[in-house]
């Protein structure tokens, strides 16, 4: 007798897992799984069942579940989000979950209450894709929501996933996005689809419009010291670092590419959203400002903002030129412009990437300016967030009496705002750098100072990148590497286009013996910002001369020493390339120079933080080609 015909359906998968659970189980074992067996229980099985959808199984942190609806699913996952969110609110930040989600509509097949099937295995891959708090949905979901639900969707392109035969298009929905939008409800009919995915991204920011104008990103927001929050104020009125970035002009002679140089403004937007010191107007209030030759003060003045950010967009075949520029509208002065080139392999990976470049050195500019306005005030009567601005000042000169007095005015910042996140995540910055660069006599109490300044300001804002990437160095620095690495990657998801945050990642990278990588992040860094400061040269150059780049690592370390002389560390490692390039005299000087920098220089000890005994060992052998021993 033949064997019975399977029982296939059409269905919704989705599938969803607790980011980060391994180390959470292993950093508290019990607690974790108490706390997602609760989740389980309140959240998700509730939420499942009130959008018809069936748990088909959970297995440790994964819950796999189906249903018959693409839309029900899709609201199930932003409920699912949400929910986790508003969790999480009340939670200390270890014991904070967070779910990346996937879903996939296509046939499957049921037996014995498990469902099977290609779709299965593409809705697992999605999920693995998706950042914390976040929700990827293959195309095939997208095509059924799209018009029946407001949410703002956004095009990834499409994906190779492991073991599917063809790409799969991919949308996200982004825990941003998530928690500024409204309910997940039915979508007003409107305009083409080739506008849909950008104007409902626009429709999440009309009622912010309608508040003021602006989305503030800065360090003391949400925060109950009135200081931090009177700060904030006063830098949306100034307008203080606002900065609106106009529609980037299609110069290809093409109206068809027209979605690239939007979706570029987009991200360029979104990218500065993530820097808190910045106040960045929203995408949907410089539209009416597309095409029109107006003044910069005009459009400042109508858009209250400070800057104005403009560029245009060229294809040229497969090449992509981006030119962007920077204006400062109180006097219509370009303060910075630059040209970026690009191959077009992926359009959307060239728009992400090139996004992310422009915002970076933009952040990196408007930050410099902002340093420079406040170094030119009076001394008196300094608020906590000048106090912080003229302490990123004085530790940018990497010295000790500079980082003596950033600590002593971070002290009366924090005094001054005690719910003021950044100003704990400098003067945590500050006690690291002093253990790191040689200028404590208790250097491992100093690093615990700075672990614990950090995790204050993560309990007073959890996307302070600043405070997770002083504890990825922190903990990398005392041997905790997982930790280490962990801080890192949450940095890089809260904000991609930092650089100082790519030069932490570079440094745990480094230490952790992942040499080619932490030179690819250290590079990027650079590229962002000219200047990142000599403990990022310094692991640079020592990236340098482990890759055997002995030229690179000369050229680097040279410039930096230039700019920091006073610098105790940076003359070792140029002198080692110096040594393996055969150039022994200028080997020697360095070891000289480094000496009266640094008379107790230990040759043991100067590579201990390595997690490979190995790296430490190549670095001191040509350390001691160069003379040390």
């Amino acid at each position: 007798m033949a064997d019975p015909a399977p029982n296939r359906r059409l269905a919704t998968i989705l599938f969803a897992d607790i980011d980060g659970y391994s180390r959470m189980m292993r950093a508290a074992e019990e607690q974790t799984l108490l706390d997602l067996r609760a989740h389980l229980a309140e959240l998700v099985g509730p939420v499942v069942e009130r959008f018809r959808g069936r748990i088909v199984k959970t297995v440790g942190d994964g819950v796999f579940v189906e249903f018959a609806s693409a839309v029900e699913a899709t609201r199930s996952a932003v409920e699912l989000q949400r929910g986790m969110s508003e969790r999480n609110a009340d939670l200390p930040v270890e014991r904070r979950q967070a779910f990346r989600i996937g879903l996939h509509l296509g046939d499957v097949i049921v037996s014995d209450e498990d469902v099977f099937g290609d779709t299965v295995n593409v809705a697992a891959r999605l999920h693995a894709l998706a950042e914390p708090g976040s929700i990827v949905l293959s195309a095939s979901v997208f095509e059924q929501v799209r018009d029946k639900l407001a949410l703002p969707f956004r095009f990834l392109g499409s994906r190779a996933l492991k073991n599917i035969d063809r790409p799969v298009p991919i949308y996200m929905l982004d825990g941003t996005a998530l928690s500024e939008s409204g309910p997940a409800t039915a979508a007003a009919p409107g305009p083409s689809s080739s506008r849909r995915v950008l104007l409902a991204t626009l429709a999440v920011f009309v009622a912010a419009l309608a508040l003021g104008g602006t989305i503030a990103y800065f360090a003391g927001r949400g925060t109950p010291a009135d200081e931090a929050v009177a700060a904030s104020s006063r830098m949306a009125a100034e307008p203080g670092l606002s900065v609106a970035v106009l529609v980037f002009a299609n110069q290809s002679g093409d109206a068809n590419q027209d979605y690239f140089s939007d979706g570029l403004t987009e991200d360029v937007t979104h990218a500065l959203g993530r820097f808190k010191d910045l106040t960045v107007i929203a995408y949907s209030a410089v539209l009416p400002f597309r095409n029109k030759e107006l003044p910069p003060a005009e459009i400042g003045k109508a858009l209250n903002a400070r800057y104005l950010v403009s560029g245009t967009v060229r294809r040229m075949g497969q090449r992509v030129r981006v030119t962007v520029q920077l204006t400062d509208t109180a006097n219509s002065t370009q303060l910075w412009s630059e040209q970026y080139d690009d191959e077009l392999s992926d359009i959307f990976a060239v728009q992400e990437r090139i996004a992310r470049r422009v915002a970076g050195t933009l952040a990196t500019s408007l930050q410099q300016i902002a340093l420079q306005k406040s170094l030119r005030k009076a001394t008196d009567n300094l608020d906590a967030y000048d106090l912080m601005l003229r302490s990123r000042a004085l530790t940018n000169e990497a010295s000790r009496a500079g980082n003596r007095m950033a600590r002593e005015m971070l002290e009366r910042a924090t005094a001054m705002a005690p719910g003021y996140a950044e100003a704990y995540a400098e003067l945590a910055d500050a006690y690291f750098q002093r253990a790191a660069f040689g200028w404590s006599e208790f250097a491992q109490g100093d690093i615990e100072t700075a672990i614990r300044l950090a995790r204050k300001a993560i309990e007073l804002d959890e996307e302070s990148v600043l405070a997770h990437s002083v504890l990825a160095r922190a903990y990398t620095a005392i041997s905790k590497y997982d930790l280490g690495l962990a801080e890192s990657e949450r940095a890089l998801q809260i904000n991609p286009s930092d650089a100082d945050v790519l030069a932490a990642r570079a440094a745990v990278l480094l230490w952790t013996g992942h040499i080619e990588e932490s030179i690819a992040a250290a590079e990027l860094a650079q590229r962002l910002k000219v200047n990142v400061g000599p403990e990022a040269s310094l692991n640079l150059g020592i990236a340098y001369l482990l890759s055997r780049r002995y030229s690179d690592a000369v050229r680097l370390l040279e410039a930096a020493r230039a700019r920091h002389p006073t610098y105790p560390l940076l003359d070792f490692p140029l002198a080692a390339a110096y040594a393996e390039l055969g150039r022994t005299a200028d080997a020697r000087d360095s070891v000289e120079r480094a000496k009266r920098k640094n008379p107790y220089f230990d040759l043991s000890t100067f590579g201990s933080r390595f997690q490979n005994p190995a790296l430490q060992r190549r670095v001191e052998d040509s350390l001691r080609k160069a003379g040390l021993n």
